[in-house]
């Protein structure tokens, strides 16, 4: 079922007390149709859309993973990551959305699906406590299909079988191409192929 969260990109409340956090995502290698060039991040803003994005310093991490979907909670974070594990992008939070997408840009990673699944490792540091800012559209579990994916944060409960939907740019084989992929409802799912003029 569909839903939306503003964590970890839109809040922090003050009760948990955290300063920093860290939250994984894993997206399993069945939902990619093959291997990608990951070129940017996007999130989809749901709501709130004006507030800042949670402020502080924000390190994306991207790589393979031998964790399964449901199979990245209750040990310790840097266990999931895997050999290749990169930084993809660092933003310095606290700006607004200048549209209903949060697109994060990064140095180029290429996923091939038939090593693994996909692990984003985010790594959030001197944010405030008591921010709320967008919420973005996520993914709850429920009904008869399995999630696409699943997080683990030390934020609250920690564990969940949901996850924030995120779609992929990357160039493709053809020059000026953009494929946009996004993880939803059925997995992976080609939203838009644009041939630039």
């Amino acid at each position: 079922p569909a839903w939306q969260n503003a964590f970890p990109f839109g809040t922090l409340p003050s009760h948990f007390g955290y300063a920093s956090t860290r939250y994984q995502q894993v997206y399993s290698s069945s939902s990619f149709a093959g291997p990608i060039d990951i070129r940017q991040l996007v999130f989809y803003a749901s709501s709130n859309t004006l507030a800042p994005i949670l402020d502080g310093t924000i390190e994306v991490f991207l790589s393979v993973t031998d964790r399964g979907v449901n199979a990245i909670s209750n040990r310790p974070f840097d266990d999931n990551l895997g050999a290749d594990t990169r930084l993809f992008a660092t933003l310095s939070g606290g700006s607004t959305l200048s549209g209903a997408e949060l697109v994060i840009g990064g140095v180029p990673f290429n996923y091939d699906p038939a090593q693994g699944n996909l692990l984003l490792d985010l790594r959030i540091s001197g944010a405030s406590a008591g921010h709320t800012g967008p919420f973005f559209a996520a993914m709850s579990g429920g009904g008869t299909d399995p999630m696409p994916f699943s997080r683990w944060h030390n934020f609250g409960i920690g564990y969940d079988n949901q996850g924030l939907i995120t779609g992929f740019r990357s160039s493709v084989a053809e020059p000026g191409t953009l494929a946009l992929l996004a993880v939803g409802l059925a997995g992976i799912v080609v939203l838009r192929r644009r041939l630039k003029a």
